[in-house]
């Protein structure tokens, strides 16, 4: 499994490759640090802030090069893993897209500072972004975060996509690695919907051949309030939402679950393709 780690040298970026480690232990993964740089500017986090690189520097891939290892010189266990870095000119996103696609990546974890629902909306965080265009899964790890458990996973569906349409092989991998505790967190489209909670339960225990599941039902309220009711609650480690691409209108008109909960969410959210 390869897993790819954007860097971008602030907090949220520590944060994300403290958790990659974690993941990578378990998993043997190989990580691949990448850092995307404009030449003149230099991206500070995640968002659309840049500040002008002093002129001095002769070449910019020595410089960030340098940066690169300094960096990650911070984490010692990375002794232990397999790993490689780099770093190119041009869009984060558009490098990250790239590199994903080339090193057929298995997962991209990468930290992000949050935004406001307006912020998002109209410009969105370059992991919003990542979350929605490469053809992997995205592991969004708030820079807050301050536990890295990974015992208790929620899945998060709809009656849209109650039977997921793709194998979830990063998330199966993740419940048998760490032994973890499966919760179903299904929102039906009306009270009146009729699940069999026991009907799900056992599909779920077959597809991952899972004993340690329990589903949980709601109807009623914003989804994403109760999703956020519920992490709480159950003191869960990570969210994950099934991608799904969204109609033209409701772009316009109201920001999909995925952008709302990468921006608002207290755990990390693992978006899976």
């Amino acid at each position: 499994m390869k897993i790819i780690v954007p860097i971008d040298f602030s907090q949220s970026s520590k944060i994300g490759v403290e958790y990659a480690i974690k993941v990578a232990e378990s998993l043997n993964s190989e990580i691949i640090f990448v850092h995307a740089y404009s030449e003149g500017y230099q991206y500070a986090g995640y968002g659309a802030i840049v500040y002008p690189v002093p002129d001095n520097f002769s070449s910019y891939q020595k410089l960030y090069k340098e940066k690169m290892l300094e960096f990650l010189e911070n984490f010692p266990r990375l002794a232990t893993i397999k790993y490689k870095s780099m770093v190119a000119p041009g869009r984060p996103s558009d490098i990250i897209y790239q590199l994903a696609t080339e090193e057929k990546a298995s997962l991209i974890i990468m930290g992000t500072e949050g935004a406001g629902e307006v912020e998002g909306y109209l410009a969105g965080t370059t992991s919003e972004k990542v979350s929605k265009d490469v053809p992997c899964p995205v592991l969004v790890v708030p820079e807050d975060l301050e536990t890295f458990g990974l015992k208790r996973i929620c899945l998060a569906l709809d009656s849209d996509n109650l039977k997921p349409d793709r194998e979830l092989k990063v998330l199966a991998d993740l419940l048998k690695a760490f032994n973890a505790r499966l919760f179903i967190f299904h929102f039906a489209k009306s009270k009146d919907e009729v699940i069999k909670e026991q009907e799900i339960k056992n599909y779920y225990e077959e597809f991952f051949n899972l004993q340690n599941i329990s589903v949980h039902l709601f109807s009623e309220g914003k989804t994403e309030d109760k999703i956020t009711g519920f992490l709480k609650d159950n003191t869960i480690d990570i969210l994950a939402l099934l991608y799904r691409k969204h109609d033209f209108i409701e772009k316009l008109t109201e920001l999909g679950l995925r952008r709302k909960m990468i921006f608002k969410s207290e755990v990390p959210v693992l978006i899976l393709k």
